[in-house]
């Protein structure tokens, strides 16, 4: 970012945290298990990580795409935006796969909130897709 403030500051630094905690979150996650208390305690820390690594990088995202700070070409500023979009609707499937109504359901052999998880990853595929088009 060209500009820093105390909260873009706190914030990089929140992100830098659970960047270094998301690993060692998910190795916890595949060692116990989500049928076991600490896996799916793993498992909830774990979407709450990614969800708020999306959050954080979704307001970074909102700062460069603001058009009155001038901070990225006009013509890149769309780009941005959708970029910011996407981050907001995976945050929201991580979080909302946090809700209690999800522990403990299964589609299949996998747990629904991980099947959520999954769903993430076509919606970030699609839009690589999509920007390589127009570039």
């Amino acid at each position: 970012m060209p500009i820093e403030t105390p909260v873009l500051v706190r914030l990089n630094m929140l992100l830098l945290f659970m960047v270094a905690i998301e690993p060692f979150l998910l190795d916890v996650l595949f060692v116990k298990g989500l049928g076991t208390d600490v896996g799916n305690a793993a498992s909830v820390y774990y979407g709450l990580d990614i969800g708020g690594m999306n959050l954080v990088l979704a307001y970074f995202t909102h700062i460069l795409a603001s058009e009155e700070k001038k901070l990225v070409p006009r013509e890149l500023i769309s780009r941005y935006k959708t970029t910011r979009n996407l981050l907001i609707v995976g945050a929201s499937f991580f979080l909302i796969s946090d809700l209690p109504v999800f522990w403990g359901i299964s589609v299949g052999e996998l747990d629904l909130r991980v099947v959520i998880w999954l769903l993430t990853i076509p919606a970030f595929w699609t839009q690589r897709i999509i920007e390589s088009r127009f570039r």
